[in-house]
């Protein structure tokens, strides 16, 4: 009992401090709070600082220079990475294969409209299809297996 009723009663004042002001829960020392007209974070966010998704915005989009057969041109880094997928999936990597389609997968390209028309594989290309995919995926198991 002793203890509820001295958490009721609000602590007495600070010497010095404003006499009808009353230190306890919730009521902090006046000489802790913040001054009227004055912000918590005075400075504030400095002027110009960049967040994560700016900065990987602009690191992404920096042009690069990409050489493309005899010819040079400039695109941005991002293009360059797809590119470069591309390029390695052509040359016979597989995971580069796999990867570009599911790039073209996440972004629709494999479920693009032709006009009215979409576009589908035959029952004869979704076996064609389900066929490499199996063998890629033994291939991959094979390889991942200690020798």
């Amino acid at each position: 009992m002793a203890n509820a009723a001295k958490a009721a009663a609000p602590k007495q004042t600070r010497s010095g401090a404003n006499s009808n002001h009353q230190v306890g829960y919730g009521r902090l020392p006046a000489g802790s709070q913040f001054k009227k007209g004055t912000s918590g974070n005075p400075r504030g966010r400095p002027k110009h600082s960049k967040n994560m998704k700016t900065i990987i915005r602009e690191a992404l989009t920096s042009p690069v220079t990409v050489r493309e057969g005899e010819r040079t041109r400039r695109v941005p880094k991002i293009e360059g990475i797809v590119l470069r997928q591309v390029e390695a999936a052509l040359k016979g990597d597989e995971k580069a294969a796999i990867t570009a389609l599911k790039m073209a997968a996440q972004v629709g390209l494999l479920e693009e409209t032709v006009g009215a028309e979409i576009l589908e594989l035959s029952p004869q290309e979704n076996l064609m299809v389900n066929e490499a995919l199996a063998q890629l995926q033994g291939e991959h198991s094979n390889s991942e297996m200690p020798k």
